[in-house]
């Protein structure tokens, strides 16, 4: 049985991947492509690439860039770097192409190019979220930003915005008016803040503080039925001046439900605050952005 649940989890993951760049590649090819916007990455090299030809070669092109890009990164990152990124860059880029030859479009005028602009971030950003929620990514931009923090300790966002606008300069000495590369600025803005919105809506996090008298009792069960770390903090209540217990811990927003459950069968007088947090640093989370080794004395 769990080798079953395993194996449709992950043919689940695979599937969605793959929707996830379906609704992508609809998104560039509907939204993008026709008005002569750019994207940032190596998408953007191949839509320019695509206008200075004349050929419907997005995918091909950007699949080249990404697949040398991918080559250095596996030396440097290692042979388990991105099996799904890999697929997930290699469906989308056909699937771009594909669906340029067969033409696929929707009614919107010419004028709608700010139109466009919003319904191409929604619609391109929510596909990307969900291949960056399964652990996939779609580009060599992604993987060059990564190499480069792995060796320079660079921040990631920082490569990635230097690198959508090189793309972006480099697409307004070309051929595109600063008009569409105003438009193609909102365009990126929008993806962002849907790929944002899709990661945060199914990987928020949430900290948790639960004031118990039967610390080990809750310990115990929170190990066994969640398997998340706890820190155990002794107080003092202000006005009982009783000595009590408070456990606190961060988990993903999907299991509060899970862990309120459990919080009830061992002590259903618990006193629980939830939190939203932001950002969550730390061994189980996202690295830290700096390297101390690397600060320099005063």
């Amino acid at each position: 049985m769990k080798i079953s649940r395993i194996l449709n989890k992950e043919i689940w993951s695979w599937l969605l991947i793959t929707l996830g760049a379906i609704i992508s590649a609809i998104g560039y090819v509907v939204f993008i492509l026709p008005w002569d916007m750019v994207a940032g990455g190596v998408t953007g090299i191949g839509i320019i690439i695509k206008r200075l030809t004349g050929l419907p070669i997005v995918g091909l092109s950007s699949l080249l860039m990404t697949g040398i890009v991918f080559i250095i990164a596996t030396k440097i990152l290692g042979k388990k770097f991105g099996a799904k990124s890999i697929y997930a860059t290699i469906v989308l880029n056909i699937l771009i192409d594909l669906f340029s030859i067969l033409d696929i479009s929707i009614n919107l005028s010419k004028n709608d190019i700010l139109l466009a602009s919003f319904y191409g971030g929604a619609v391109v950003g929510f596909g990307l979220g969900i291949i960056y929620f399964l652990g996939g990514s779609t580009g060599g931009a992604d993987a060059m930003a990564q190499v480069l923090w792995k060796l320079k300790k660079i921040p990631i966002g920082r490569t990635l915005i230097v690198i959508d606008f090189l793309v972006l300069l480099i697409a307004a000495i070309t051929f595109i008016p600063l008009r569409n590369i105003m438009y193609s600025l909102i365009f990126l803005y929008i993806e962002v803040k849907a790929i944002d919105m899709v990661l945060n809506g199914l990987r928020a996090n949430q900290r948790i503080m639960i004031v118990t008298d039967y610390p080990e009792k809750m310990k115990k069960a929170i190990f066994s039925n969640l398997n998340r770390g706890l820190t155990i903090f002794k107080g003092v209540g202000g006005y009982t001046g009783i000595e009590r217990f408070m456990l606190t811990s961060v988990l993903p927003k999907k299991r509060i439900p899970e862990i309120r459950r459990t919080i009830g069968r061992v002590d259903e007088k618990a006193f629980v605050i939830i939190q939203d947090v932001n950002q969550v640093y730390g061994k189980g989370f996202e690295l830290l952005p700096g390297n101390i080794k690397n600060l320099k004395k005063k």
